[in-house]
């Protein structure tokens, strides 16, 4: 079962996080670019609509993911390495990164759903495309967030080659 330990702590690590914001980071990009380009020619909002939930749900789950990487460590049994004391200054930087993330994406997400609910319920015949613009400029702070957390995991690697004894 040991050697099961050595991809999933390549799986917590820095390097494979800032891969996959980065994965992650284009298609939120894309469909930014997308959902801004249907706002602007007033079409319909059936597609953006599915675009952006879907973006905000991708959101939501790598926030989640990004948020328990100490509790994903501790049940790993790596905690308490020689370089402990990084290891939990990622942790709460992926705590951080992860709510905001969590937070933006379910925002990004209720805009939307109030667009996809019956008129008889929520109306919001006309609100559509605002509704929209709220949700794409939730998902674009999220993608600014999700740029930022990738520079500052890289950061994070090049304070560990200053610092080969495990400070940060």
């Amino acid at each position: 079962m040991k050697f099961l330990l050595v991809p999933l702590r390549f799986v917590i690590s820095p390097v494979f996080i800032a891969a996959v914001d980065v994965m992650i980071l284009f298609p939120m990009v894309l469909s930014i670019i997308d959902i801004v380009q249907s706002i602007n020619r007033h079409t319909d909002t059936h597609e953006p609509v599915t675009i952006a939930s879907t973006i905000a749900l991708i959101m939501i789950g790598w926030g989640v993911a990004l948020e328990e990487r100490a509790v994903i460590r501790k049940r790993l049994d790596v905690s308490g390495g020689p370089d402990e004391q990084r290891q939990v200054h990622i942790d709460e930087m992926c705590h951080e990164y992860g709510v905001a993330q969590l937070v933006l994406g379910l925002f990004a997400e209720i805009a939307v759903a109030m667009i996809s609910l019956p008129d008889r319920i929520v109306n919001t015949i006309g609100y559509e495309h605002a509704l929209l613009t709220v949700s794409v400029t939730l998902i674009s702070i999220g993608a600014l967030i999700q740029l930022r957390h990738v520079f500052v995991l890289i950061a994070t690697l090049w304070r560990r080659e200053e610092h080969p004894a495990g400070g940060a």
